[in-house]
């Protein structure tokens, strides 16, 4: 019993650590006309939010912010911040921008999927697509959001996901520690393969699987990299000699993804969205692959779901990922939701 409890605090710990670590990240462009609501909302410790980047021309501002590191010209080049750090969203806290300037950020914040937050100000001397009002340091802004748009269809989304997969984990504990036993029984190593992956906007996360390769599975991968059957930065083997008898039957009916309903507790995860890939995969995307990266990863996707996944050429994956993420609703993720399991019934992974 102490044991139990001693686990269950520590996991509340964990996913309390966890939810600090996802405030989401700013990237804000200012003037000395609004010293006071940047002052707020760098220093103050009470939001949700932190700043990482503040772009200005201003050299009021940056002798007003000499400690903070990472003060950029508004010629910054945006796209490299975004596609190589996290950001959310950019913030503008100015009066006046160039209508060219203002144009580039809407294209910009649409291609990566960032929301773009304006003051009303801005919108007396130029016009952008904006879609709704946000608060932010109890200041009123105008946005353009990125998708997904519906942000309380997408928050309800993320509260039935987590209570689902506590419950699954509870449900199917006998199972998961059946499944444990045999794949101890099968190879010498560890029951669960952990493996760095990239998750919303750039965050990197622990990804959690049950170990379906031998134990020294990725010391190998660099000798097979010329047996690669999919194209472009992914790796796929459909007879790969690293899987055990019993990984092989974990990875056919994707019973091997199970303990990523962990991740969706953590908050890194959800059930539906994105596949995430490995860092290196990530820094061989496209800009225009970025897209599919402004929501959670998934447990399974539409790319999941196709009958013959791993010969989908990478950049028709990549399609589907953004087709999925442009047109989200609840609807798509319950279909997707009930075709995962004909496909497991199938037995279609590799």
């Amino acid at each position: 019993m102490k044991r139990i409890k001693s686990l269950s605090r520590s996991l509340k710990i964990d996913l309390l650590k966890n939810n600090v670590r996802k405030r989401e990240k700013l990237m804000i462009i200012a003037d000395e006309d609004h010293l006071a609501m940047l002052y707020e909302m760098t220093t103050a410790k009470k939001w949700d939010f932190q700043v990482a980047y503040i772009l200005t021309d201003s050299t009021t501002v940056r002798e007003f912010f000499p400690k903070h590191s990472r003060v950029y010209p508004l010629k910054a080049n945006i796209k490299s911040l975004l596609r190589h750090d996290v950001i959310d969203e950019i913030v503008c806290c100015t009066s006046t921008l160039s209508n060219e300037y203002l144009t580039m950020l809407a294209e910009t914040s649409q291609q990566f999927g960032v929301s773009l937050i304006v003051s009303p100000e801005i919108m007396k001397c130029a016009r952008i697509p904006v879609s709704g009002v946000r608060v932010l340091a109890d200041y009123y802004f105008l946005a353009l959001e990125t998708n997904p748009g519906k942000r309380f269809e997408y928050a309800f989304k993320s509260f039935v996901e987590k209570t689902f997969a506590a419950t699954a984990i509870f449900i199917l504990f006998p199972f998961l520690l059946t499944v444990a036993l045999l794949i101890k029984i099968n190879s010498d190593g560890p029951v669960f393969f952990m493996q760095k992956r990239v998750g919303l906007r750039g965050r990197k996360f622990y990804l959690y699987k049950f170990r379906t390769m031998v134990a020294d599975a990725e010391k190998l991968k660099a000798s097979l990299s010329n047996l690669n059957e999919a194209d472009g930065p992914a790796f796929k083997m459909a007879n790969d000699p690293r899987i055990t008898r019993v990984g092989r039957i974990l990875r056919k009916t994707g019973i091997d993804e199970i303990p990523q309903l962990y991740n969706v507790l953590r908050g890194e995860m959800a059930l539906i969205g994105p596949r995430p890939l490995l860092p290196d995969e990530v820094l061989a995307q496209e800009e225009w692959h970025l897209k599919r990266m402004c929501i959670k990863p998934g447990i399974t996707c539409t790319w999941q779901i196709q009958r013959e996944r791993n010969k989908v050429p990478f950049d028709q994956w990549m399609q589907l990922d953004r087709e999925y993420v442009e047109n989200w609703s609840l609807q798509s993720d319950m279909s997707i939701f009930f075709k995962t399991f004909g496909s497991m019934f199938a037995a279609r992974g590799v």
